[in-house]
């Protein structure tokens, strides 16, 4: 299947109108190497589909934020960052000196659910957590 084809499926999935931008967004993320600003975005759609307003790249990243296809973390450097998750969640550790960033397992945070959900009936929805610190090396 292509992306665009994966794109439409999870958009469908979630019980989204698939529609031209949340595809193009959608599938581009996924084909993203790395994380992606807002900015980036609005220049890669631009680029690919110029008729693309950058008001809809926020919008559609905004609605599949919402969808939970999409996470959104807030950097230590105060730029927002965007990345598929199509495939669960994904987690980050941000050295605030540095900007660093390390990927955390899902599992690290698993027992936090079940402890919340057990003894407090609260159903986290741990898409995606951002935990702020210094590095080993900005530590030193």
């Amino acid at each position: 299947m292509s992306c665009e084809a994966d794109a439409s499926a999870a958009i469908r999935d979630r019980g989204l109108r698939v529609t031209t931008p949340r595809t193009q967004v959608l599938s581009e993320l996924m084909h993203a190497s790395d994380h992606v600003t807002a900015r980036d975005m609005v220049q890669r759609i631009e680029t690919a589909w110029p008729n693309t307003t950058p008001s809809t790249v926020y919008r559609t990243l905004s609605a599949l934020r919402d969808a939970r296809l999409v996470s959104e973390t807030l950097m230590a450097d105060g730029e927002t960052i965007y990345q598929a998750a199509i495939h669960g969640s994904h987690h980050h550790a941000n050295c605030r000196e540095c900007g660093g960033v390390i990927d955390i397992p899902n599992q690290y945070f698993s027992d936090l659910q079940q402890r919340l959900d057990s003894d407090h009936g609260f159903l986290a929805e741990l898409d995606h957590i951002a935990i702020s610190g210094l590095c080993e090396r900005c530590r030193e």
